[in-house]
């Protein structure tokens, strides 16, 4: 047929292949040019500029990257001027030219205004303090009428009066007034609360922070106080404005649930036993005995240390009432005849 008679035709298949070859050719060179374009093939891993002054990042890594600061803020303890957070993240794999994203900590703090706290309540002088990003750094309790009342307010030892410009973050020393009649107030239970919560807590009760252990390092919002000292006893009162030292676990490793359910059953037992009246000494076996396995049980998730918490508890009590089995689980003590000298499983 005419009509495919140009397959015959030798320049039909010359043309064919030139086209075949230029198409090839726009194809490679597009992709060549592509591939040089991106630089693919050169990632690098972004470096850690946290800490390091803005102006020596920008020298040391100013031809990878493109700089952009987003935002400046003052940050008690850490160096002035310097990279407070970077975006790519270290370690991060990118190319050549790309944006840094950057917050610097400011070469001057950032100024509030001291608010007036005198003749306020403790607990509103704190919620004062805080609105304005100040907080309690300890209290002071002087003679006045008015218990808990605000009398005067200082930073470090000096006055400071209202309106005044204070750094914020600082920490305000609180004289507040002892008010008539006891001087004692009760401890909060501090086990299993988190870190800032409990600083909080002790100052609401009229009290001041001691030592504080960190036995984990972890960020603050998983730290919580697996021990105080003084212990929380619903009956033991201390001065007003006593230090209460407190030890942080972190919650991916401190099993708060478990803890707090054998303090529960501790009080509980206690309580049965106070009214029916046992005697006074029986009850301070129980609370010991407790408090030896509160103190030397790990309370991890491990399952072989869970194991070895269990098996650590007292023994050789004998006879133990029927009604009260279930609640005490897994000691055996003769109540009516409390002779017994029981030891502890070391």
């Amino acid at each position: 047929m005419k009509l495919f008679r140009f397959l015959k035709d030798k320049w039909f298949y010359i043309s064919l292949l030139i086209m075949v070859l230029i198409v090839v050719g726009v194809i490679e060179f597009s992709f060549n040019y592509l591939d040089k374009y991106t630089r693919h093939g050169e990632e690098f891993a972004v470096p850690d500029m946290v800490g390091i002054d803005y102006g020596e990042a920008v020298d040391r890594y100013g031809e990878a990257f493109t700089f952009i600061v987003l935002d400046s803020v003052y940050v008690k303890d850490f160096p002035e001027g310097a990279v407070y957070q970077q975006n790519p993240a270290p370690g991060s794999l990118v190319k050549q030219g790309r944006n840094m994203y950057i917050v610097r900590t400011t070469i001057s703090p950032e100024i509030v205004k001291m608010p007036n706290l005198r003749n306020l309540s403790l607990r509103q002088a704190m919620v004062s303090l805080g609105s304005v990003g100040l907080r309690v750094d300890k209290l002071v309790f002087v003679d006045y009428f008015a218990r808990n009342a605000v009398v005067e307010q200082k930073l470090k030892d000096d006055v400071i009066e209202p309106g005044e410009d204070v750094v914020k973050g600082s920490a305000i020393i609180l004289e507040v007034g002892y008010g008539k009649g006891n001087r004692n107030t009760n401890l909060p239970d501090l086990v299993g609360v988190n870190l800032n919560e409990a600083k909080n807590q002790i100052n609401g009760a009229s009290l001041n922070i001691g030592t504080e252990i960190f036995i984990d390092d972890d960020d603050p919002e998983n730290l919580y106080v697996s021990r105080m000292d003084p212990e929380y006893s619903r009956d033991l009162t201390v001065p007003l404005g006593s230090m209460v030292s407190v030890w942080y676990r972190s919650i991916k490793n401190f099993d708060f649930n478990w803890y707090c359910q054998e303090k529960a059953r501790r009080d509980s037992i206690v309580e049965v036993m106070r009214i029916r009246k046992y005697k006074q000494d029986t009850i301070d076996y129980i609370i010991d005995s407790f408090n030896f396995i509160l103190k030397n049980r790990v309370f991890s998730y491990d399952p072989d240390q869970r194991a070895l918490d269990k098996a650590l508890m007292f023994r050789d009590w004998s006879n133990i009432e029927d009604d009260l089995l279930d609640t005490i689980g897994y000691f055996d003590f003769e109540f009516d005849d409390i002779d017994t000298n029981f030891f502890y499983d070391e």
